[in-house]
């Protein structure tokens, strides 16, 4: 059941589940995971009879769920970077340059991208708080799973946990959506009074020729305007983590249990 949890946690989590990571890479870590926590987790398991095969693979089904849906709120934050490298990309006019996510194994714009590898980045070295001591963000979500144990032994579905649970699905994407505006909103801005500027003084003086410029212009005033902002956005993506973090203790000690 162990096994069942770190497994789905693992093959949804940031990096891990990647296309680039093998599948038997992820089972043997899911592995090493469920033997590290067995001892530490072992009393709040479900009694689970392997007689009732039933009910076991439901079980078994439930457990693998609950590490599905973890990974999967923290793919939420990671998706607000990428959205708000599309605002970046769409006003700067890079838009049509795509690469490969390997990750969400799409195309998305290069500065998409951009925001994806600084948030990874922080995600695998900056410290976050945990019980007094400063540990990297990836080590919060083990924690993360632990706690899930003790507040969330089995998956009960009726229709007060779909409806909490989707009202925590509700917030996060309401948060992706405000963390991807208040990270593009500042350049977009900028951005969109660089090409009025652009407009009106292409009308002054059309000998210029600045509107075949223009595309230029906003790259580069793009790409000054996007290292002025690191300072501003780095802690941003610090914040969503921590709301993300915060948002999965909440809704692990609030889960009902089974009665």
């Amino acid at each position: 059941l162990v096994f069942s949890r770190t497994t789905g946690l693992l093959f949804t989590m940031p990096i891990l589940s990647a296309d680039g990571v093998p599948y038997r890479v992820r089972a043997i870590l899911a592995l090493f995971l469920a033997g590290v926590l067995f001892p530490v987790v072992k009393n709040f398991l479900p009694v689970a009879s392997f007689e009732n095969t039933p009910v076991y693979i439901l079980e078994i089904a439930s457990q693998a769920s609950i590490g599905v849906l973890i990974g999967f709120l923290l793919q939420i934050v990671f998706a607000a970077f990428i959205l708000a490298g599309e605002f970046f990309s769409i006003q700067m006019g890079v838009s049509f340059s795509e690469v490969l996510d390997p990750q969400a194994q799409v195309s998305i714009p290069i500065l998409g991208t951009l925001k994806n590898m600084i948030a990874l980045l922080l995600f695998l070295s900056v410290d976050f708080e945990l019980d007094g001591y400063y540990v990297p963000a990836y080590l919060h979500v083990f924690r993360a799973l632990s706690y899930s144990f003790q507040h969330v032994p089995t998956l009960v579905l009726d229709i007060r946990t779909m409806g909490g649970l989707l009202n925590y699905v509700d917030q996060a994407f309401g948060v992706m959506f405000l963390t991807a505006l208040r990270i593009g909103l500042p350049l977009t801005g900028i951005l969109f009074i660089s090409s009025v500027a652009l407009g009106i003084a292409g009308k002054a003086a059309p000998q210029l020729n600045l509107m075949n410029m223009g595309l230029q212009i906003n790259i580069m005033v793009g790409l000054l305007v996007l290292m002025l902002l690191m300072p501003v956005v780095i802690p941003l993506m610090r914040d969503s983590f921590q709301h993300a973090y915060d948002v999965i203790g909440e809704m692990l000690r609030t889960w009902p249990k089974q009665s």
